[in-house]
């Protein structure tokens, strides 16, 4: 009987500490800023950007796209969403960033297929995945909105529809660098990987987590929910190599 007597009182305390592990929205609002800027006060509206639009012509690649208006090619590959870029086709909307109107681009050699061309050009613009920093898809959700801008806004993200309360788990092994509140985002959770690798997790319901703590890839680390600015339950994932936003997909599996 006492056996099952402590027993019984470690499962309890074991219960208290998960429970007191878990802050809501209001428990981790008021902190300070993180440690770099977002986009905007929202994730999902992002103020019109400045460049044009570029119609994919015949033979055209997206390498010979990025010479011609003198932006870097894996700019353009993030700005429109694209992870690999031999799937460019005829008649495609690219936007270019920084451009203030349509160019002309030269065309392929004679006898050159835009295919076989993408296929030999420059490593940058191979599909990009990361051995070294591999993640893993935080939840099982469904995929509502990609990253990449659309008529003029960016989204620096993927959102993943799933129900309010749904466990969110780490991309990768890492340290919590921020735990808080931002404007449109809501509550928000931040990780810092190997490789300057980041990850960021919005409109979360509670907070599994304390700042300055170490995760393994898929412990829990807070719940869906729609803190901030949301229409629905969902998760609002980032992930910026350094400060600067890439667009997720080709960095899972």
């Amino acid at each position: 009987m006492r056996r099952r007597l402590v027993a019984g009182a470690l499962a309890l305390a074991t219960l208290a500490g998960c429970a007191a592990r878990q802050r809501t929205p209001a428990e981790v609002s008021g902190q300070r800023p993180p440690p770099f800027p977002l986009s905007s006060a929202d994730p999902h509206v992002e103020p019109d950007l400045v460049g044009t639009t570029h119609v994919v012509q015949k033979g055209e690649t997206l390498y010979r796209i990025s010479k011609a208006y003198g932006v870097d090619p894996r700019e353009l590959m993030d700005a429109n969403g694209i992870s690999d870029p031999r799937t460019l086709a005829p008649g495609q909307e690219l936007f270019v960033p920084g451009a203030t109107q349509p160019l002309d681009v030269a065309p392929l050699p004679a006898g050159a297929s835009a295919g076989a061309s993408a296929a030999r050009e420059p490593d940058p613009l191979l599909p990009r995945r990361n051995p070294g920093a591999k993640l893993r898809w935080p939840l099982q959700g469904v995929l509502y909105r990609g990253y990449g801008v659309k008529q003029g806004q960016r989204h620096d993200g993927i959102d993943l529809s799933a129900p309010e309360g749904t466990i969110v788990r780490a991309a990768a092994a890492g340290e919590v660098i921020y735990t808080g509140t931002q404007s449109g985002y809501g509550v928000i959770v931040i990780l810092r990987h190997a490789d300057s690798l980041i990850t960021l997790y919005a409109h979360n319901s509670a907070v599994l987590v304390k700042d300055g703590e170490r995760v393994d890839a898929g412990t829990p680390i807070s719940k869906v929910g729609q803190s901030g600015r949301t229409t629905g339950p969902h998760l609002h994932f980032e992930v910026r190599e350094g400060t600067r936003p890439r667009d997720p997909i080709p960095f899972l599996p």
